[in-house]
C-alpha cells in the first residue's frame, strides 16, 4: 500500500503503525456482525455470524503482519471481539475484553489494529462480552513463519483449521439468564466440529500426503479428546511454540487451548472417522466427522474408535510429555532454546486458588476468595485517564487465605520486567483451564495434591512448553514462569466460561513509570470511550510530550528505531520536499529511518498525483458509472452485441455480448472501474452467468450514492443503509425460492428452464431449446460434480448451429496417420510429452568434421538405434495406442506401425491433459519403469468424420461422465461466441446441481427484493432510510434496463410490474417477446438462486468498497536508469 496512506491510517489510529512502519505488510478485513439462524445440532438457534459465516472466517497472517479489522456491530446489543493468544505487544487497548476496551455499541463499528509481533502459531478469536461465546462468533487464526525462517517439518500438502467445542441447544440469552439468576450452567447437549454436529464435518485428503491440523477447543467448559481412526497424530506446535515431535493416537485439548498436529494419509483409501469426545465427564459426549480420501473406496465402517474418557493420569502424562523443541526456530531465526528461563531468578511468587460458592444466595466463582465484578469503566481507560474509584491495585492478595467469597474488581499489581512464578491451585473436582492475555508463559510443573516450596524440585527448567493457556487437574496444581515484558492491563481468567462470567477472573496490571513509546503505546485515536471515560481526550502521539521525546538532536545515537520512525510519521503531514532534507540533516536517523524518508521523497516527486475527498470520490463514481453505461446495453434477451477489435498484429475481432469478455478486453486506468471489472471476472469464474448484471447493479448503486453524497449524507451512513438493504433483499428472495431436488423430473425441468433463460440473451437464443437440452444432458452426466473439464467443446466451421450435437466420449481433433490401425478395441493408451524426432542429427552452433560419408552414416545409425530403443521401451508398456504432445518422425512412426500401435502426434496440451483425465491415465515423459506409468483405457478408438474433417473418437472411457459437445456454425466468430454462451450455461447448471434453489427470472427477483427493501425503508428512522430507498431504486433499474434494451416503454412496464407485485404470490416479470408484463412461471423463465445471490452480494460489496474511498494516490513511475 502507498506509504502516505499508511501514515494516514497511523494518524487516525495508533503509533503501532510507526513501529511496524514501512516494512511489515498490512492485511485488511471488514466484518459484519449479525444474528442469524443456525442449526448445529439440528435445532434452530440464534447464532452470531461474521459476514454471514458460522464459524467466522479464518485469519491467515505472517509474523509481524499488521491486521486492520473493521468490525461493524449489527446486533441489538454491544459487542466485543478478543484475540486468544495474540500478545498485543505494548498495546493492551486492542485486547478486546471489557477491562481494556469499550464495547462496540449497536449499529456502530470499531477498527482493531493488531500486529502479530514476533509470533507464530495457531490461535482463535471469540466474542468476549457476556455469554456471546455460546452463540458463535469465533474463528481460527494462524500466524505463519516468515519465508526465511526455517520450520522444523516439511510443508504439508494441506493446512486445516479445526474448531472443536461443547455446545448447547439453548440460545445464549437463555444460558446467560440462568447464570444471572444464580444457577449453574447445565451439562452441554453436544459437541461441534467446525460448527457442525455429528457427521457434519469432513476433511478431504489425498493418499500418501501429510496434512497439518490446527485444532482449537473453543467450547465453554469441557476438555475434549481428538483422534482420527487408524491415523497417528504428531504434535508439532502448541500456541506459538514448536514442540518435540511426539506421536500420539489421540490428544487432549482443554478448553481455550490450541495446537497443531501432522498426520499422514497412509491408510487404505476409504473414509475414516474423526472423533471428539468429552473428558472427565459422566455421561461422555461424542461427535464424529469424516476424513475422506480422494480415491475413497467406501464409506466409514464399524463404530467410531474408542478413546480416553475419565482417565486423569493418561492426560497428565501426555501433558508432561509436551516439550519445547530447543533447536527449532520460533518467530525469529535464533533457536527457541536460546532463552534460558530456568537460569533466571524469580522475583515474586503468586498462588491463585479457584473456588465456588454462594453470594447473597446466588452462585459465584472466585480466585483467592475474590469474585470479580465488572466496573462501569474499562480498567485500562481508568488507568490511562487517572479516573479514581474504578479499581484498587492490589485488591487481590498473592496467596489464598481460605475465607469466604466476596465481590470486588480484582487487580493484581506487578512491576514491568519482573519474573513471576504463578501457581494455580485447584482443590475442586473439575479440570480448570487458565488463560493469560498478552503473554506466553512456561509451564514448568504440574502434579496432584497441594503445592509446596519442595514442589520446585520437580520443575522442568530446561524445555518446558511455552503457551498462553494451561490446565489444572482436579485436586492438583500447575506452576508457570512468566517474564513481565509487556506493559498493560491483562486479563487472567478461567476458560470455563460460566466461571469466568460469574467472577473467576482478575486483571494483571503490568506497570512502569516510564512514558516512553518503547514501553507502551498511547491510547489509539479511534478508541471508544464509555463509562466515566466519556468526554476525555486521548493524548495525541504526534504532539508533546511524545513529540519532544522523539525528535532528538543530531548526533544522539540513543534514539531508538521506533522513536525515529514515529518522528518521521508524526511530522509527515507538515513536511514538504524542502524540509524533508532539513529533517534528514537536523536529526539522527538510522538506516531504516533514512530508507523511510527516501520512500517519502519518491512519492512526493514530480509525476506523482494525489486526489482527496470529494475529488477522489467523484473520480471513483465517474469511472464506475462509465463502465456500467458501457455494458448495460448488452443486458437481457434483447441486449446488443459489441465488436472488440484488437490494435495488435492481425487486429483480431471478437463479436460478443458477454459482460466478462467485454470487460476483460478493456484497458482501464480508473481504479474504481477496475474493481467492477474484477467482480465481473469473479462472477464469471464462480457461477458463470450474471457478469453484466453484477456490474450494472454496482454501477446503479454508485449512481444513487452519488446523489446521496451530494445531499450531504455521509458515505458511512450510505454503506450502513446498503448493508441493511442487501440483507433484507436476500431474505426476501430466500422466502420465494423453489427447491425441487427431491423430485428428479421437476428438477430436470428446472434445469431446462434455467438453461433456456441463460441462453436467451446469447447468440444461441434462436436454438435455445436444442442447446439447453445439450447443456442439461452434459451436466447431468457429471452426477453432481462441478468439474467441467470432463465436458469438451469442439468447434468445427460448417453447417448451422442446429447441427451441433453431444457425443458420449472424447474426441481428439487429430487424424490417424497412414499405415496406422483405424480402429482399436479395448485400448491401452500411453499419453506422453516426449521428443520423438531424434533420428536426425541436430547439432547447433558446432561443427562435426568427419573423414568420410560413412562416418556420417554411422552417426545417423547411432541416432536411429537410440530412437529404436526408446520406441521399444514405450511398446514394452503393453500399449496399443500412443498419444504424444510433440512430433513423431517417420522412423518411430514406422516402428509403432510395425508393432500394431496407433501413434498420434502433435496433440495440443489441452487435448492430452483432458485425454489423460477422462481415460484415467497420466502424462509420462520417461519410460524406463513401466510399472510407475499409469495408462489410460477406453473400449474403442476409431476415426470419425465431422464435416470435412477427420477426428479420433475415444468411446467407453474410464471417466464415464466424460462427453464432447461439437459446435457447428457458419464462421469462427459465431463459433467462439457460441462456445462462450454454452460455457455460461454449463457453469450455471453445474452450480445449480449443487445448490438446487431456483427463482423466477425476467426482472421478477429484483421487483421482489425492491418491494421488501421499500417496506424496510418506511420502517427505518434517520438518514439510513434514504440509502435503503436508493438501494430499492437500484434494484428496479435492472428490469428498467431490460425493457429499454428491448425497445419497450420501460416506465410503463415497471409501473405495471410494481402494481402487480403488491398482489399476493405474484409471479410477474417482463416478457420481452410480447412486450408486456407476463407470468414468469407460465413462461418458464427461471434463474439460479446462487447466481442472483452472487450478483446482489458482490455488487453491494463493490459499491461499498468504492464508497469508502476518500483519497487516490498515484505514485511517480519508476524511471529507467541509463547503464553503460
Amino acid at each position: 500500500m502507498p506509504l502516505r496512506l499508511a501514515v494516514a491510517l497511523f494518524c487516525a489510529a495508533v503509533s503501532l503503525f510507526a513501529i511496524a512502519g514501512a516494512e511489515d505488510p498490512y492485511k485488511f478485513f471488514s466484518w459484519n456482525i449479525t444474528y442469524g439462524d443456525i442449526y448445529p445440532l439440528g435445532v434452530r438457534q440464534t447464532g452470531i455470524l461474521i459476514n454471514g459465516q458460522f464459524p467466522g472466517p479464518d485469519i491467515h497472517s505472517v509474523t509481524n503482519d499488521n491486521l486492520i479489522i473493521n468490525v461493524f456491530n449489527n446486533l441489538n446489543e454491544s459487542f466485543l471481539l478478543s484475540w486468544n493468544g495474540i500478545q498485543q505487544r505494548r498495546n493492551s487497548y486492542e485486547d478486546g475484553v471489557f477491562g481494556t476496551t469499550c464495547p462496540i455499541p449497536p449499529g456502530k463499528n470499531f477498527t482493531y489494529i493488531l500486529q502479530v509481533k514476533d509470533q507464530i502459531g495457531s490461535f482463535y478469536y471469540y466474542p468476549s462480552l457476556g455469554f456471546h461465546k455460546a452463540a458463535g462468533g469465533f474463528g481460527g487464526m494462524r500466524i505463519l513463519s516468515r519465508p526465511r525462517i526455517p520450520v522444523p517439518f516439511p510443508d504439508p500438502a494441506g493446512d486445516y483449521t479445526v474448531l472443536i467445542g461443547d455446545w448447547y441447544k439453548s440460545n445464549h440469552t437463555v444460558l446467560q439468564a440462568q447464570l444471572d439468576g444464580g444457577k449453574k450452567l447445565p451439562f452441554p447437549d453436544g459437541i461441534l466440529i467446525n460448527g457442525r454436529g455429528p457427521g457434519g464435518a469432513s476433511l478431504n485428503v489425498e493418499q500418501g500426503k501429510t496434512y497439518r491440523l490446527r485444532i482449537s477447543n473453543v467450547g465453554l467448559q469441557n476438555s475434549l479428546n481428538f483422534r482420527i481412526q487408524n491415523h497417528r497424530l504428531t504434535l508439532v506446535e502448541v500456541e506459538g511454540t514448536h514442540t518435540l515431535q511426539t506421536t500420539y493416537s489421540s490428544i487432549d485439548l482443554h478448553v481455550g487451548q490450541s495446537c497443531s498436529v501432522l498426520f499422514t494419509a497412509d491408510q487404505p483409501a476409504q473414509d475414516y472417522y474423526i472423533v471428539v469426545n468429552t473428558r472427565f465427564t459422566n455421561p461422555v459426549l461424542t461427535t464424529t466427522g469424516i476424513l475422506r480420501y480422494s480415491n475413497s473406496a467406501g464409506p466409514v465402517s464399524g463404530p467410531p474408535p474408542g478413546g480416553p474418557t475419565i482417565q486423569i493420569d493418561w492426560s497428565l502424562n501426555q501433558a508432561r510429555s509436551i516439550r519445547t523443541n530447543l533447536t527449532a526456530s520460533g518467530p525469529r531465526p535464533n533457536p527457541q532454546g536460546s532463552y534460558h528461563y530456568g537460569l533466571i531468578n524469580t522475583t515474586r511468587t503468586i498462588r491463585l486458588a479457584n473456588s465456588a460458592g454462594q453470594v447473597s444466595g446466588k452462585q459465584r466463582y472466585a480466585v483467592n476468595s475474590v469474585s470479580f465484578v465488572q466496573p462501569d469503566t474499562p480498567l485500562k481507560l481508568a488507568d490511562t485517564f487517572k479516573i479514581g474509584g474504578v479499581f484498587r491495585p492490589g485488591s487481590i492478595s498473592d496467596n489464598p487465605y481460605g475465607g469466604g467469597i466476596y465481590l470486588d474488581t480484582s487487580v493484581l499489581n506487578a512491576d514491568y520486567r519482573a519474573f513471576l512464578e504463578i501457581v494455580f491451585q485447584n482443590d475442586e473436582d473439575i479440570v480448570q483451564s487458565w488463560h493469560l492475555d498478552g503473554y506466553s508463559f512456561f509451564v514448568v510443573g504440574m502434579d496432584g495434591g497441594q503445592w509446596t516450596a519442595a514442589s520446585r524440585n520437580g520443575y522442568n527448567l530446561r524445555d518446558a512448553v511455552s503457551r498462553c493457556t494451561t490446565q489444572v487437574y482436579p485436586k492438583s496444581w500447575t506452576a508457570i514462569y512468566v517474564a513481565l515484558d509487556n506493559v498493560g492491563m491483562w486479563n487472567l481468567r478461567s476458560e470455563y466460561w460460566a466461571r469466568q462470567y460469574l467472577g473467576q477472573q482478575l486483571y494483571l496490571r503490568v506497570y512502569t513509570d516510564s512514558t516512553s513509546l518503547r514501553d507502551e503505546f498511547p491510547i489509539p485515536k479511534n478508541a471508544l470511550l464509555c463509562g466515566r471515560a466519556v468526554g476525555r481526550e486521548a493524548p495525541d502521539p504526534c504532539k508533546p510530550p511524545h513529540h519532544k521525546e522523539v525528535l532528538v538532536s543530531k548526533g544522539s545515537p540513543e534514539t531508538s528505531k521506533a522513536q525515529t520512525l514515529l518522528a518521521v510519521f508524526c511530522s509527515l503531514d507538515r513536511i514538504s520536499i524542502s524540509n524533508l532534507s532539513r529533517l534528514r540533516s537536523g536529526f539522527y536517523l538510522n538506516t531504516k529511518a533514512r530508507a523511510t524518508l527516501d520512500r517519502i521523497e519518491r512519492i512526493l516527486k514530480d509525476d506523482a498525483s494525489e486526489e482527496k475527498g470529494e475529488r477522489a470520490r467523484m473520480a471513483s463514481f465517474v469511472g464506475a458509472i462509465a463502465i456500467t453505461d458501457l455494458v448495460k446495453t448488452t443486458l437481457g434477451p434483447k441486449g446488443m452485441d459489441k465488436i472488440l477489435q484488437s490494435t495488435g498484429r492481425g487486429q483480431e475481432v471478437t463479436v460478443t455480448n458477454d459482460g466478462a469478455t467485454i470487460l476483460k478486453s478493456l484497458h482501464i486506468d480508473n481504479p474504481a472501474a477496475k474493481v467492477l471489472i474484477d467482480i465481473s471476472k469473479v462472477q464469471d469464474d464462480e457461477v458463470g452467468d450474471g457478469t453484466t448484471s453484477v456490474v450494472v447493479l454496482a454501477g446503479e448503486l454508485l449512481r444513487e450514492a452519488e446523489k446521496l453524497v451530494a445531499a450531504k449524507i455521509h458515505p458511512m451512513t450510505i454503506i450502513s443503509g446498503y448493508r441493511i438493504a442487501a440483507e433484507c433483499a436476500r431474505n426476501a428472495l430466500l422466502q420465494r425460492v423453489v427447491d425441487n431436488k427431491e423430485n428428479a423430473e421437476k428438477f430436470k425441468s428446472d434445469l431446462m428452464k434455467i438453461a433456456k433463460t441463460t441462453l436467451s440473451s446469447k447468440i444461441l437464443s434462436q436454438d435455445k431449446e436444442h442447446f439447453a437440452q445439450l447443456a442439461v444432458d452434459a451436466v447431468m452426466r457429471l452426477k453432481g460434480s462441478t468439474n467441467l473439464e470432463a465436458i469438451q467443446i469442439i468447434k468445427k466451421p460448417g453447417g448451422s448451429l442446429k447441427d451441433s450435437f453431444l457425443d458420449e466420449g472424447f474426441i481428439l481433433d487429430k487424424k490417424i496417420g497412414l499405415g496406422q490401425p483405424k480402429r482399436i478395441e479395448n485400448a491401452k493408451i500411453l499419453v506422453a510429452n516426449t521428443a520423438m524426432d531424434t533420428d536426425k542429427v541436430k547439432i547447433y552452433g558446432a561443427r562435426v568434421r568427419v573423414d568420410s560419408m560413412s562416418k556420417v552414416a554411422e552417426i545417423e545409425g547411432a541416432e536411429k538405434e537410440k530412437m529404436r530403443e526408446k520406441v521399444q521401451k514405450i511398446i514394452a508398456h503393453g500399449i496399443n495406442c500412443f498419444v504424444n504432445r510433440q512430433l513423431i518422425y517417420n522412423f518411430p512412426e514406422e516402428l509403432f506401425a510395425d508393432a500394431g500401435v496407433l501413434a498420434i502426434e502433435h496433440a495440443d496440451f489441452d487435448g492430452i491433459e483432458r485425454l489423460a483425465l477422462v481415460t484415467g491415465g497420466e502424462i509420462a515423459s520417461t519410460f524406463d519403469n513401466p510399472e510407475s506409468v499409469k495408462l489410460g483405457h477406453c473400449k474403442l478408438i476409431e476415426e470419425i468424420m465431422i464435416g470435412e474433417d477427420k477426428l479420433i473418437h475415444f468411446s467407453g472411457v474410464e471417466m464415464g461422465q466424460a462427453c464432447t459437445i461439437v459446435l457447428r456454425g457458419a464462421s469462427h466468430h459465431m463459433l467462439d461466441e457460441a462456445e462462450r454462451s454454452l460455457h455460461d450455461a454449463l457453469c450455471v447448471l453445474s452450480q445449480t446441481v449443487n445448490d438446487t434453489r431456483v427463482v423466477l427470472g425476467g426482472g421478477w427477483p429484483e421487483m421482489v427484493m425492491a418491494k421488501a427493501v421499500d417496506e424496510l425503508a418506511r420502517q427505518t428512522p434517520g438518514k439510513k432510510s434514504h440509502a435503503i430507498e436508493a438501494f430499492s431504486r437500484s434494484l428496479v433499474a435492472i428490469p428498467t434496463i431490460i425493457a429499454d434494451n428491448a425497445g419497450l416503454d420501460s416506465a410503463d412496464l415497471v409501473a405495471q410490474l410494481r402494481a402487480e407485485h403488491h398482489k399476493e404470490g405474484c409471479n410477474a416479470g417482463i416478457d420481452v417477446i410480447s412486450g408486456s408484463v407476463g407470468d414468469m412461471s407460465e413462461l418458464g423463465i427461471s434463474e439460479s438462486f446462487k447466481v442472483k445471490q452472487a450478483v446482489l452480494l458482490s455488487a453491494t460489496e463493490a459499491a461499498e468498497m468504492i464508497l469508502r474511498v476518500d483519497e487516490i494516490i498515484t505514485c511517480a513511475p519508476r524511471k529507467r536508469e541509463d547503464r553503460i
